[in-house]
């Protein structure tokens, strides 16, 4: 039996791996980094230009193309993190077999060494640890043993941050131009840089480098997107293949019925069958050689930076911050979410003739449905019909139905030839719908098919249902199945809805639990948060309306209230944001209701709260909250950071009037409920106004109060009218 390699040996062969060229499969020699943040030797990068008839120079692993610097590929940036993977390389040599390894540090020859010290990056023996511990200027340093070094040797091996030098004044470059975006020495800012803005690299370099991470948030994003994709790409081919079987059965069981007549034709219908399942398994996995690219790009990316970071020198990040930050940039722009949109699903049918002893060298046809799992309110949407035996097939019959209104919207049917239909429909309202399909009396297989309507933020303001009768509702929230939870404080209940409007339970805990329920929220695991500002409590429910949790109580102190009045879960952090009226403050909990943090006081300055009604976070983690009588909306970090604020007193398309109830949809869209104004006014995270809809009154569309809002991923938008007892969804 080969005995098994050592660590430093498996540690040595993952390093060597990263240390090849993938063009010459040699050791790097003056690596570069091109912008899709991947690494080539210098003189592989010349040669692929030198070849290239358009002189362009292409990666190629990924095939995206970079852009080259005037002196050519000597300009791109240097990759000086793999220097430090060939420190790694030279200590794991040495390491491999620790017997024979001497002390690098002392004169007295082959003495065995027995630690490592990280900032000499040398072995040396025990009078040289001995050493290490009396001397002053040593005793900082780290020393390991032998058996440590080799089980973590990439870790403890200290990356050799160097200062630059000025190749112009022999100079140390201690300082950072930020006009230019260049490193400099003193005689630089005298004759070249004298008045550009500037700063010393040793004292701005923190927020420099966290500028540099923070450029990463959308490629992580990005990534975990593609991760998702990835996932559900092999999902989707083993249900396709799986598809493939339960259609040949049903195929199977049909034709034994008249096995002798249908013997060749049931053969033609599964080679069709085959023919197709390979097609879309083709196309399948086209689509996730695409992805894996994006992902290999973005991996790239966040790999190369954390590690220029975590092993250059300040000099060296700052040299190539203005680079990376572009190239990051770039790579961000060039994201096409249309490439995550899965191109194949399990759409595939089998649709028996109706005539089979007359047709029986015909009999049978495979259907393909495709249908468009998104569409806009107003704007038609086209799913197509196709018989792969065009001969003896029957038209389709449809209808869309809204899953608000309960309503079916016409279908129009025409043939295409070749056994084609197509399918349209122009839905005029947003919100969940299906799109039912029919051949031969009897539903193709994934009928019915869901299909969001989208609602466009100019079109918004269309009262598509009424919920009625409902006892002062403030607080109104939307459950993972689309269900309505509203909060009624006068009577003291939660109660739960349909999508359509009907009610399906209450939570109703009076005495007990609740008092005068203000707002609701729910959580990833679709429990049902509750504030009650009559006891001054945070409670949590399960979907089904059992208790989970209550805390808080009156006072000033960690977790406890005076007048909670709105609350949140933040989708990034799982924490709950609360939102205490009568203290001029948030709180923030954690998944578990255990307090962790509050943030805001009473005042008009930055951060500071003159009783905010609401709150809300957005796909990023940011908070937003209705700063009520200082007529504003604040926006903050999840910690409750300072960010940025919008809306000023005014009736007018950018100012606000008391506003009372705030949300943010899938899109960052943010949504305020105006007391002062009895309108609904939509803005962009940043603060650019977008439209306003509603006005005061009684009618459709107008509000009383409207005290809560919910927007559904179809931008639905749901506005608790508290005056008016009833809450209207409108698209």
């Amino acid at each position: 039996m080969a005995e098994k390699p050592s660590a430093a040996q498996e540690a040595l062969s993952k390093v060597e791996d990263q240390l090849s060229c993938l063009v010459c499969l040699e050791p790097y020699t003056n690596p570069r980094l091109l912008s899709c943040f991947h690494v080539y030797c210098q003189h592989c990068l010349e040669d692929i230009v030198a070849h290239n008839r358009q002189g362009q120079l292409e990666c190629p692993k990924c095939r995206r193309p970079t852009p080259l610097p005037p002196t050519g590929v000597s300009g791109l940036q240097a990759a000086f993190n793999v220097h430090h993977l060939f420190d790694i390389q030279e200590t794991l040599k040495k390491i491999k077999e620790p017997q024979k390894l001497a002390c690098e540090k002392c004169s007295v020859t082959n003495r065995k060494a027995t630690s490592f010290c990280r900032q000499c990056t040398k072995f040396i023996c025990e009078k040289c640890t001995d050493m290490h511990k009396e001397w002053d200027e040593l005793k900082n340093h780290e020393i390991v043993t032998i058996q440590k070094v080799e089980g973590d040797l990439i870790r403890l091996v200290s990356p050799k941050k160097t200062s630059p030098r000025c190749p112009k004044h022999d100079e140390n470059m201690k300082l950072y131009c930020e006009s230019c975006g260049e490193l400099i020495c003193r005689d630089c800012l005298v004759h070249i840089h004298k008045d550009h803005k500037y700063c010393v690299i040793a004292d701005t370099f923190e927020s420099h480098k966290k500028e540099i991470l923070n450029s990463l948030g959308p490629v992580e994003k990005q990534l975990e997107a593609t991760d998702t994709v990835l996932v559900n790409l092999d999902g989707r081919h083993t249900k396709i293949v799986e598809h493939r079987g339960k259609i040949a059965t049903n195929i199977h069981s049909k034709f034994d019925e008249i096995r002798r007549a249908l013997d060749a034709r049931e053969g033609e219908l599964m080679a069709e069958l085959e023919g197709h399942t390979q097609q879309k398994l083709k196309s399948l996995s086209a689509q996730r050689e695409e992805v894996e690219i994006l992902q290999t790009q973005r991996s790239s990316c966040l790999h190369f930076v954390r590690e220029s970071i975590r092993t250059g020198s300040p000099g060296d990040v700052l040299k190539m911050k203005q680079g990376v930050v572009k190239q990051v940039r770039e790579l961000v722009d060039t994201f096409d979410p249309n490439t995550l949109e899965p191109r194949e699903t399990t759409n595939t049918c089998f649709v028996p003739s109706a005539q089979l002893v007359k047709e029986c060298k015909e009999f049978g046809a495979l259907c393909c449905v495709n249908i468009p799992q998104k569409a806009i309110a107003g704007q038609k949407v086209i799913a197509h019909c196709r018989f792969l035996s065009p001969k003896n097939s029957a038209p389709p019959e449809a209808k869309l139905i809204s899953k608000i209104t309960d309503k079916a919207t016409k279908c129009v049917v025409k043939e295409r030839g070749k056994g084609e239909y197509e399918i349209s429909s122009q839905p005029t309202v947003g919100g969940a719908s299906e799109l039912i399909v029919r051949v031969g009396g009897e539903e193709v297989a994934g009928s019915p098919f869901p299909v969001a309507v989208k609602t466009l933020v100019n079109k918004l303001g269309t009262v598509i249902k009424t919920i009625n009768d409902l006892k002062t509702p403030w607080g109104v929230a939307l459950n993972q199945a689309g269900e309505i939870i509203v909060a009624e404080q006068d009577a003291g209940i939660v109660s739960i809805f349909s999508p359509t409007g009907d009610k399906l339970r209450t939570l109703d805990t009076r005495g007990t639990a609740m008092k005068h329920p203000q707002s609701v929220a729910v959580d990833g695991d679709d429990n049902i948060l509750v504030v009650d500002r009559g006891i001054n409590r945070l409670l949590k429910f399960s979907r089904g309306g059992d208790l989970i949790a209550a805390v808080g109580s009156h006072g000033n102190g960690p977790g406890q209230f005076n007048d909670p009045i709105g609350v949140c879960v933040n989708s990034v952090n799982g924490k709950v944001y609360v939102v205490d009226n009568g203290a001029h403050c948030v709180h923030i909990f954690n998944s578990d209701l255990t307090f962790s943090s509050k943030f805001g006081s009473n005042g008009s300055g930055n951060g500071q709260f003159n009783y905010p009604w609401d709150v809300a976070s957005d796909r990023s983690g940011c908070v937003y909250v209705a700063d009520y009588y200082n007529h504003r909306v604040q926006v903050f970090t999840p910690d409750g950071g300072y960010l940025r604020q919008f809306g000023k007193r005014g009736s007018g398309n950018r100012e606000l009037e008391f506003p009372a109830s705030i949300c943010v949809d899938s899109d960052d869209l943010v949504y305020v409920g105006e007391y002062g104004n009895d309108r609904v006014s939509v803005f962009t995270c940043e603060g650019v106004f977008l439209k306003s809809f509603g006005s005061r009154g009684s009618g459709s569309g107008q509000f009383n109060g409207p005290y809560g809002i919910a927007v559904d991923q179809c931008g639905v938008v749901y506005v608790s009218d508290h005056g008016n007892n009833r809450v209207q969804i409108l698209s």
